[in-house]
């Protein structure tokens, strides 16, 4: 069968890669929740944490990932405004964003972009 090989392949990956990938999904789409996340993978929120311990993470921290390695590709297309990318990442507001960017690159989204890609 055509889906045996895709099945498989999402079988043997594991638990954070899933979730990753849930949450890039999620993402895309809108807001993003463990209990979605959770449901997805046919776990309780509570199993879902109770096995990212078990890698030595969280959901928050791999959600925190996830935008952070999105930030830096949105970014790159400088015809897209912050805001826009703020909003595609599931923050609030423009601010939120800047001051996690700032957490995570030790700069402004608008300064990084303007010395990465200008």
């Amino acid at each position: 069968m055509a889906d045996e090989p895709l099945t498989s392949e999402v079988a043997r990956m594991s638990l954070s890669t899933r979730v990753r990938s849930l949450i890039a999904h999620q993402l895309a789409r809108g807001k993003v929740g463990v209990e979605a996340v959770a449901s997805q993978l046919h776990m309780s929120r509570y199993t879902l944490h109770k096995k990212l311990k078990r890698e030595g993470l969280t959901f928050a921290s791999l959600l925190e990932e996830v935008r952070r390695t999105q930030a830096l590709s949105y970014l790159q297309d400088r015809s897209k405004p912050l805001v826009e990318i703020a909003e595609q990442l599931g923050f609030s507001e423009l601010s939120a964003f800047s001051r996690a960017f700032k957490r995570w690159m030790g700069t402004s989204p608008a300064e990084y972009r303007s010395v990465r890609f200008s």
